[in-house]
């Protein structure tokens, strides 16, 4: 939690007094992400301003922490002899997401003011495709050979004090070829008796890797499977390339989460944040679905009004036709969301179909009567005659139902047509339940009252 005295207005105040010596005390011992937290709003110049009392080696970790178009913002104004120090200290992976979001022009300028070393490295991961692991991945990695004793390694470890420590929890283990073999803890290191143990018995064979060429989405599922903390990323020959973090996977799956929410809503998936995306291109996402599902309610439209002449000799029930539609609706949308959860964390596959279908024609048919119970008391209430009791409990078991299998079918039918499940959103549903179970109302209420 950030320390409450540090706020802007403490911040702007200072910065008008030009007491630098206060704000670089204040900024000495505080979170680098609580930084980037208070720089946010400040306008630029305030920001560059502020970025410049920072001591130097938070400095590339504190403009990794920024948005991009602040990162954007910053990339224009810095003079190149300090942008050039920053980008040469960054994190590659974190080097690599602001690189690939600037103009190609601007990309190639940064890239030729880096170090020699760092510039290979940066047009490696930039060489690999958008959304794949090797986007993802750091080349920092430190690797034991399995003959080696653990002693040695310790030494090893110790001296090699340029490796990041936070990357030190899980080593990686390689055969006389270079090939990776498996992993060993540090945790297992330090413990070990005797010391003169040789790393391939105490390793951990069979160890889990990635290639580069991955699908960061698939990378999440297995981050999520076997829980570590980074996985190695290797070549064909089984040779390591590099490593990828589970923070590094947490924004893919943020990412894929927010996608589907958006698109569950009714519209297309925004690129940028809320704030961050211009009217017009919120418009165009939103406009399109919008007037898909306004223009299918015509469907629902035209089933009343063939109806017409059957409703207006019973026009009593169409006060009921909101309430049943929206319950058809309402347990679609349940349903869906369950599904297209479960599809999306490999919880089920494709072939669970039937299954799924089975247990929610029970849970419909349960989730019907309760509903239809509520609805018997409410009809009795009003003191309308049993016909019309019957007419309403029908409709409303057999609306249900079918909102139920149309919103946990759907996300399969999505799925096999090789399309996103999160497609099958709450108003697509909701437009298809209002056909449907106008159609079931008002031929059920023709069927009951025919018997009287």
């Amino acid at each position: 939690m950030r320390d409450p005295e540090l706020t802007i207005e403490i911040v702007e105040s200072l910065l008008d007094l030009r007491d630098y010596k206060k704000l670089r005390s204040l900024f000495k011992d505080k979170e680098i992400v609580d930084l980037a937290e208070l720089f946010a709003p400040l306008e630029t110049s305030q920001c560059i301003a502020l970025f410049r009392l920072v001591s130097r080696d938070r400095r590339p970790k504190l403009l990794a922490y920024f948005d991009s178009d602040k990162q954007k913002e910053f990339v224009e104004e810095l003079p190149a002899v300090i942008i050039s120090p920053l980008l040469n200290d960054m994190d590659p992976h974190d080097r690599t997401k602001l690189l690939e979001e600037l103009p190609e022009e601007i990309r190639n300028k940064l890239l030729s003011g880096l170090d020699p070393e760092e510039r290979q490295v940066a047009s490696k991961l930039l060489s690999y495709p958008e959304d794949s692991v090797g986007r993802l991945m750091t080349p920092d990695f430190l690797t034991l050979h399995a003959q080696m004793e653990v002693s040695d390694a310790l030494k090893f470890i110790h001296w090699n004090t340029s490796f990041p420590s936070e990357y030190l929890h899980q080593l990686f283990v390689t055969d006389a070829e270079s090939r990776l073999i498996g992993g060993v803890s540090l945790a297992s290191l330090v413990v070990c008796d005797p010391p003169k143990t040789l790393i391939a018995d105490i390793m951990k064979k069979n160890y889990i890797f990635l290639n580069p060429f991955d699908d960061a989405s698939e990378a999440v599922e297995i981050f999520r499977k076997y829980d570590h903390h980074y996985i190695p990323v290797v070549d064909e020959q089984q040779k390591i390339l590099g490593m990828v973090t589970a923070d590094d996977l947490f924004e893919v799956a943020e990412e894929e989460a927010t996608e589907d929410i958006q698109q569950f809503g009714g519209h297309s998936a925004l690129e940028d944040s809320y704030f961050e995306t211009p009217w017009l291109i919120m418009l165009r996402k939103r406009a399109g679905w919008l007037a898909l599902l306004f223009t299918s309610g015509f469907f629902t439209v035209e089933v009343l009004r063939v109806y017409a002449d059957t409703l207006a000799k019973w026009r009593f029930l169409t006060f009921f036709l909101p309430i049943i539609i929206s319950a058809g609706g309402n347990s679609g949308t349940q349903a869906a969301s369950l599904i297209i959860r479960a599809l999306a964390i490999n919880e089920m596959t494709l072939k669970d179909a039937w299954k799924v279908l089975s247990k929610e024609i029970v849970i419909g048919l349960s989730l019907g009567l309760i509903l239809s119970s509520i609805a018997y008391v409410g009809v009795k209430a009003m003191g309308l005659d049993v016909p019309t009791l019957w007419v309403i409990i029908c409709t409303i078991i057999c609306v249900v139902l079918l909102g139920v299998i149309i919103g946990s079918m759907l996300p399969f039918v999505f799925m096999r047509i090789r399309l996103d499940p999160a497609v099958v959103s709450s108003p697509f549903i909701t437009t298809l339940v209002d056909v449907t179970g106008s159609l079931i109302f008002i031929n059920i209420a023709i069927f009951i009252f025919s018997l009287i």
